[in-house]
């Protein structure tokens, strides 16, 4: 009777031996991603339908989903080439490749879900190595020759931000005025709703923050603030930019595309290279915009617990935190050295001690 119960039980729930409803591939890709779309960031579900074009080209569209085996699906990850013109027959990096990677295990998961497959063919694919590049760690005194070189307070403001505050690039040049906090001496960084004036802005991890400001780039927001000669709500933008990105806003809404926080990007980075050569500095590593966040975060980890540099850089988990930011450089290096020369010293010093007495005795 028991025996009975349990296969009853289980023919129920619907075992391999019950065949799921086929489905074509394209068909499941639009269901999947208009039910899912909604819960998307714009930019996010771009990339899902680059994953989804790349998936339907290769298997076609027609082709049932229950036909992708596992060795296909490999298959399917492993020839991944790069689409632009100018990087054909060149290797896709393993980062891209990776993240198709996880949104072919995500959408394949809810076909399993749905009932729709029995197994996700993507999902005993093992991650990929992803190798991090070094990045050079710009000394308190070379950041210190990068401010003395900068042209404008808006360029200096945008150094002092992306080193003392972490920042990242799309946040500082879409901060407002009233993201600084200047009774508590903070910037927030928030998502935003739009105007008619200001474009909308979106976190990049959904979670908002407040990261306190030195008042060293706290001086140099008030000189700029006091020093602006048109009013314009956005900290680093110019009168002749943010007339452009009011352009292009009006634009988006006219057109009904939505709008993304790349949208507000500036080119820097070529000014950006010519101030390290007017300031002396050599980079031993990678050197852009984004490695004074990376900077802010390193000075932070060696003087702040884990967790609190975690929640200052607005990262998920303190494993992202110590793996792409916590960076060793010379100088923990040479003193590590010097601190294992201590103990061996000081070793010594305690074995003399224990002899001493000894050798008197004798003597």
């Amino acid at each position: 009777a028991a025996f009975r119960a349990e296969k009853m039980t289980a023919f129920q729930k619907g075992e391999r031996r019950d065949r799921p409803k086929e489905m074509a591939l394209k068909d499941f890709c639009q269901d999947w991603l208009r039910i899912r779309g909604p819960g998307l960031r714009y930019g996010t579900k771009k990339l899902y339908q680059l994953t989804i074009n790349r998936l339907i080209r290769h298997f076609g569209p027609t082709l049932p989903i229950s036909k992708i085996t596992p060795m296909a699906a490999e298959k399917f990850i492993a020839n991944l080439q790069p689409e632009r013109k100018e990087k054909r027959g060149k290797a896709l990096s393993a980062w891209t490749r990776q993240k198709m990677l996880r949104h072919c295990k995500t959408i394949f998961q809810k076909a399993v879900t749905w009932g729709v497959i029995q197994v996700n063919p993507f999902e005993e694919i093992r991650p990929f190595k992803l190798v991090t590049t070094r990045w050079h760690y710009l000394t308190p005194a070379e950041y210190t020759r990068l401010l003395d070189v900068a042209p404008t307070l808006q360029v200096k403001a945008l150094y002092a931000l992306g080193y003392t505050g972490g920042l990242r690039f799309g946040e500082m040049v879409s901060l407002v005025w009233s993201n600084v906090d200047w009774e508590r001496g903070e910037v927030v960084i928030e998502n935003r709703a739009a105007t008619p004036a200001v474009p909308p802005f979106s976190l990049k991890d959904y979670e908002a923050r407040r990261i306190p400001l030195p008042k060293h780039t706290l001086d140099i927001l008030r000189e700029l603030q006091a020093k602006a000669r048109f009013k314009c709500p956005f900290i680093l933008l110019s009168e002749q930019r943010y007339r452009t990105v009011l352009e292009n806003w009006r634009r988006c809404q006219k057109g009904g595309r939505a709008w993304e926080n790349r949208d507000m990007l500036l080119n820097v980075g070529r000014e950006f290279r010519r101030h390290l050569r007017k300031a002396g500095i050599t980079p031993t590593g990678s050197l852009s915009i984004h490695t004074l966040r990376k900077c802010a975060g390193k000075n932070w980890a060696d003087c702040l617990p884990p967790h609190v540099t975690k929640e200052l850089m607005g990262h998920s988990t303190i494993a992202t935190t110590m793996k792409y930011y916590a960076q060793v450089d010379e100088s923990q290096r040479t003193r590590a050295a010097a601190a294992v020369d201590r103990l061996i010293a000081s070793a010594g010093e305690k074995n003399d001690a224990q002899v001493t007495p000894k050798a008197n005795l004798a003597s």
